[in-house]
């Protein structure tokens, strides 16, 4: 007996989200933690977390787990041939760059594991450059995660945080190498796997501002 018509039309698919949303408590704990370890002359690193319950989930974040930024391994001396292999500018600035400790990320996971939250994207500072995702933001991007939040310090009176959703296949090119011979890999990653998304901050009156009336979303100008 011949199918349907109906059953050879194909399921539309719901259009992936353009947002991404955090509450309002999160932004002002990243904007607060961020700079002051920026003040500090650090870079800040760590994950985003969310309820797998949430409707939004995977594109929405309730709390944050910070790695420690004075365990940032970028500098250990057999990683850091593979940053400095990546232009100038990693030659130059020793903080551009961040390689989380093992030990240090082993618990984080380990206390991941005992609530009731998971990790839903990853999010660094550039301490110098614009809020934009990067050549090497890309090599380095886990593709367990769907997207990645970039927070730009180059003024920080007015941070800018920027979402970008990353498809990233399990097989692509991931990591750097001290053979890499690469030159400004800090410009903006321009493939079709990275897609830039708009922050929504939830209970805030003014989802454009942060609560120190940082900038957060849109473009980076």
């Amino acid at each position: 007996m011949p199918a349907s018509s109906s059953a050879l039309i194909p399921a539309p698919r719901s259009a992936p989200p353009e947002d991404v949303h955090v509450s309002g408590a999160l932004l002002a704990r990243l904007l607060d933690t961020t700079t002051a370890v920026h003040a500090a002359g650090l870079k800040s690193f760590g994950l985003l977390l969310a309820d797998p319950r949430d409707p939004g989930f995977p594109y929405a974040a309730t709390d944050v787990a910070f790695f420690d930024p004075t365990k940032n391994r970028r500098n250990d001396p057999r990683l850091r041939p593979a940053f400095e292999a990546q232009g100038t500018y990693f030659r130059t600035y020793d903080d551009a760059g961040f390689v989380a400790d093992a030990g240090e990320l082993l618990e984080v996971y380990r206390r991941l594991d005992e609530c009731s939250l998971e990790a839903v994207a990853l999010f660094h500072v550039h301490r110098r450059q614009p809020a934009n995702f990067s050549l090497i933001d890309f090599r380095l991007h886990n593709p367990a995660y769907a997207w990645h939040l970039i927070i730009s310090l180059r003024d920080p009176a007015h941070p800018v945080l920027r979402p970008f959703r990353v498809c990233k296949d399990l097989g692509a090119d991931f990591g750097i190498s001290p053979e890499d011979h690469n030159e400004r890999s800090e410009r903006s990653y321009a493939g079709p796997e990275v897609t830039p998304l708009r922050l929504v901050v939830q209970d805030d009156p003014n989802p454009a501002l942060s609560p120190r009336s940082g900038r957060v979303a849109g473009a980076d100008h």
